[in-house]
């Protein structure tokens, strides 16, 4: 009897072996096509849709996107399909960690893909892209008569009584010395760590009301040079609050993104309640390319000027270069200017490759998210140069 069992619970094994190694392979199978599926955004992406590039060429037409872009073969507005192919193939060949790209030239997709967890309709972290949608809320404020100018006195909305060490220098910043990144407050934001490691970045983010801590800071030795300070953008945007008696994300809701057709944004706050002004918001691509057209657009969308008239223009002229660091890049209110292929271009730009740039004499609005990839030789390389 003893004998007879051996090669019987041998027999067990082999069959529980034998169903543990099918589940096993049959779960790799269904992740990778998990994983496929997320590749392309989501499974019933066409073949089309999975080479990033409509094959498509639909009839040039004005439109606005409120309700939603449309797509057009690249050649239907005088761009190279085949060049745009490459760069897809660039990008996956190099491993490059992009998670959302999409260009649009006339106001039509003409190449879109993305990546990771991420499709069409998932936020991601724009980080300090954020800074330029503050930017765009001064305009609005500007335009409903909420804040008269930019040459104002932060001082005329905020309390002075909350500035311990209220200088002569204090008391005449104005709104465009914080837009420019010329406050002069000592905020050390990027250390030899990097960018967010500094003490001073920890007493920023945790304290009671992070705008009265950048305003309490000490003037630098040299204040009227340029300072990259996320600090400065959470005081514009405690301005913004105080002057319309709103907390700025409901504002912007109600004001610039509804009437745009953007509904899929996060914009968190701090203990305060006011809106984070320099970084935090997650939403779309091809929500931010909205705000990319507005811009193209000179402020106006459908038959409503939601920006000043000239606030594009005076938002996105150098007010002073940035220390040699960015690529010597110039600075607007909270955008970045920079030449491309010899073409003027604005841009908002986030940590870890988050971009929305603008090529306004070539029509044409670039969004990328990523985990760290640089837009600029895309750009370059494959994009400028595929418009014939």
């Amino acid at each position: 009897m003893k004998k007879n069992k051996i090669p019987l619970l041998l027999l067990v094994v082999f069959f529980i072996f034998s169903a543990v190694s099918a589940c096993s392979n049959e779960t790799s199978k269904d992740q990778e096509t998990r994983a496929e599926k997320s590749q392309k955004g989501n499974g019933d992406e066409t073949d089309e849709s999975a080479l990033g590039i409509p094959e498509k060429a639909n009839k040039i037409e004005s439109y606005w996107p409120t309700n939603g872009w449309q797509k057009t073969k690249p050649e239907s507005v005088g761009m190279d399909s085949a060049q745009l192919k490459e760069m897809f193939k660039h990008i996956e060949t190099k491993n490059i960690p992009m998670e959302g790209f999409l260009v649009i030239k006339d106001g039509y997709i003409v190449a879109e893909k993305y990546g990771g967890i991420y499709s069409e309709n998932t936020p991601h972290p724009i980080y300090s892209v954020t800074k330029s949608l503050t930017s765009a809320m001064v305009g609005v404020a500007m335009k409903q008569g909420a804040i008269k100018s930019v040459d104002d006195p932060v001082l005329s909305y905020l309390d002075k009584g909350r500035i311990a060490n209220l200088t002569d220098w204090k008391k005449q910043l104005t709104i465009k010395s914080f837009l420019t990144m010329k406050s002069g407050l000592d905020f050390p934001e990027q250390t030899e760590r990097g960018f967010y490691d500094s003490e001073t970045w920890k007493q920023f983010m945790d304290g009671d009301d992070p705008a009265y801590f950048i305003l309490n800071r000490p003037v630098r030795n040299e204040p009227d040079g340029w300072n990259y300070s996320t600090g400065d953008a959470r005081v514009v945007s405690k301005i913004i609050q105080t002057a319309v008696n709103e907390k700025l994300s409901d504002y912007a809701k109600q004001q610039l993104f509804d009437p745009m057709g953007i509904s899929n944004v996060e914009w968190p706050s701090d203990q305060s309640g006011t809106s984070f002004g320099g970084t935090g918001v997650k939403m779309t691509p091809r929500d931010l390319a909205k705000i990319g057209y507005l811009y193209l657009n000179n402020g106006k969308w459908e038959d409503q000027q939601l920006l000043p008239q000239g606030w594009v223009a005076e938002s996105t002229m150098p007010y002073g270069d940035t220390n040699g660091n960015f690529d010597g890049s110039k600075y607007g209110y909270f955008f970045w200017l920079k030449k491309v292929n010899g073409y003027d271009t604005y841009r908002a730009m986030g940590l870890y490759g988050q971009y929305m740039v603008v090529v306004p004499k070539l029509n044409l609005i670039v969004v990328q998210t990523s985990n760290g990839m640089d837009v600029d030789p895309l750009l370059e390389k494959y994009i400028i140069p595929s418009i014939k």
